[in-house]
């Protein structure tokens, strides 16, 4: 089947999937970082939201070890165990307090071992602990920084004198 314009409705279909999951990471991590403390209900959104954006196993959802830690409010502990299900697998590699605020790091593996690193920060810590893990599934832009950008055309400017 195709559109008016002789494309494949299965590409519009998968494009239009791909913006609603992207629009509904972005909102879970918006309220998680406006929310005073993170509720067990965030997480599992979350749940729901990551094995479409960051590999997490379908079946995560029934996991026995992970209902045991939700309902003991170890919410720290179930987002360590749902980044490690993740495919890239995710670490957190850090998590300290600095002032009022918890910064958290996730670690993706990549294909030579650690990956880029992700933050997030909150004044709950499991809240920065899940805006990591969220911010973690978030596409990267292949574009370089506009440091990089910026230097390379300074270069590139004085090389044609």
């Amino acid at each position: 089947m195709t559109t008016m314009n002789g494309s494949p409705m299965v590409e519009v279909a998968s494009a239009t999937g791909q913006t609603s999951l992207r629009t509904a990471l972005a909102s879970l991590l918006a309220r998680v970082c406006a929310a005073r403390v993170l509720r067990e209900h965030y997480i599992w959104e979350a749940v729901r939201l990551l094995p479409d954006t960051a590999g997490l196993p379908e079946d995560i959802r029934h996991s026995p070890m992970l209902h045991d830690l939700m309902e003991k409010d170890a919410f720290g502990s179930a987002l360590r165990l749902l980044a490690k299900a993740c495919r890239p697998s995710r670490e957190f590699s850090r998590h300290e307090q600095r002032g009022d605020r918890w910064h958290a790091t996730v670690q993706v593996a990549g294909a030579l071992g650690r990956g880029r690193p992700v933050t997030g920060n909150h004044h709950d810590p499991a809240a920065a602990m899940l805006i990591a893990l969220l911010r973690s599934a978030i596409p990267q832009d292949r574009q370089p920084r506009a440091g990089r950008r910026l230097r390379a055309s300074h270069h590139q400017e004085f090389a044609n004198e």
